[in-house]
């Protein structure tokens, strides 16, 4: 885990990326109809589909379309506690299959400021896995996490748990196929 700016901080953004969680072009690598494993077909593949991610931050509809393309729906914009209020991009990426079940991600968003400025990038490579059912999926044990600012340069570069896992549930045609998660308060804090 390298850290460039330990003033900056990426616990929320960390959540909702948790996946989930991947990124574009050249730091990506190029698009393909099957995976490099063994030549794994992505449009049989159970992680392939519409899914309603569930972060901490909330929830993340997210796509893996069958020539290994990712595209996920963040909200617009969070508050960074080193930028402030910080407008997002949807994140575009490219996923593959790791084995039957399993598979790997990446994708980058763009940032900009409250006046429209760009402000650089947040990129994720992640993994996770489908249930024996292909109806759900939950993150790996971690996530890598890279920013970069406006001129490109490296401000974070870490790896982080995806504490609590990330977890999605498969969007059907049918408003009964998607059963989200009833939200849990967090319990109060006390107040002397």
């Amino acid at each position: 885990m390298t850290t460039r700016r330990p003033d900056r901080t990426v616990s929320r953004r960390t959540a909702l990326a948790g996946l989930g969680a991947g990124s574009l072009a050249t730091a990506l690598g190029s698009a393909s109809p099957a995976s490099a494993q063994d030549g794994i077909d992505l449009s049989t593949h159970p992680l392939a589909g519409t899914w309603a991610v569930t972060t901490t931050g909330g929830i993340v509809p997210q796509h893996h379309g069958p020539d290994g393309a990712i595209v996920a729906y963040f909200p617009p914009n969070y508050v960074d506690p080193a930028l402030g209020l910080t407008y997002q991009g949807p994140a575009l990426g490219q996923w593959e299959a790791d084995g039957a079940r399993g598979a790997r991600l990446k994708f980058i968003q763009a940032l900009s400021d409250a006046d429209g400025a760009y402000v650089g990038t947040f990129r994720v490579s992640s993994g996770f896995e489908a249930s024996e059912d292909g109806q759900t999926w939950t993150s790996a044990a971690s996530t890598r996490i890279i920013v970069r600012d406006a001129a490109n340069n490296v401000t974070v570069d870490q790896t982080v748990p995806n504490d609590p896992p990330v977890t999605a549930t498969r969007i059907g045609a049918s408003a009964e196929s998607v059963v989200l998660p009833v939200a849990t308060p967090a319990a109060a804090t006390p107040t002397a």
